[in-house]
């Protein structure tokens, strides 16, 4: 289905939500581009709507891989300890922080670490949303300024 045709279906808002969910789970699915074609199409004059609508779907659709992983690292094991212990060292809010604005590390992979990790629900979520909705700000921002270049 077409960006348009998902705003056809759903509304602008929840449109922006659905695929924001979606596209934290499918990696094929892109909420960038939904937001870039959703700006050039329509300005960006909803937009702080629309960034906190995507920070909260990619949150929400995060949080089943982020539970899974939290609950297989309860399993613990020999590496895995290892693991929280390297992060310990480098303040593992911050590698999220940076993989929710930046992608780098890919958020994906960081997301589920994080569980894996026991970083709490509510800070993942806090990081998480916050981060996402400053990547979501500034792709909107540099999407509606070069449009008018």
């Amino acid at each position: 289905m077409t960006a348009d045709g998902v705003l056809a279906a759903l509304g602008v808002y929840a449109g922006t939500f659905a695929v924001a969910a979606i596209s934290s789970v499918f990696p094929l699915v892109s909420i960038e581009v939904f937001l870039v074609a959703l700006v050039l199409a329509r300005g960006p004059g909803d937009a702080v709507p629309i960034v906190v609508l995507a920070a909260l779907g990619q949150v929400l659709g995060k949080l089943p891989i982020y539970a899974g992983a939290r609950g297989a690292g309860r399993l613990g094991g020999k590496r895995l300890e290892r693991v929280r212990a390297w992060c310990a060292k480098r303040r593992p809010t911050t590698v999220l922080a940076a993989s929710a604005v930046f992608g780098l590390p890919p958020f994906s992979i960081i997301a589920t670490a994080a569980g894996a990790l026991a970083i709490p629900v509510r800070t993942f979520c806090a990081v998480v949303g916050a981060g996402r909705a400053v990547r979501f700000a500034a792709l909107i921002a540099i999407t509606a300024v070069a449009a008018r270049c």
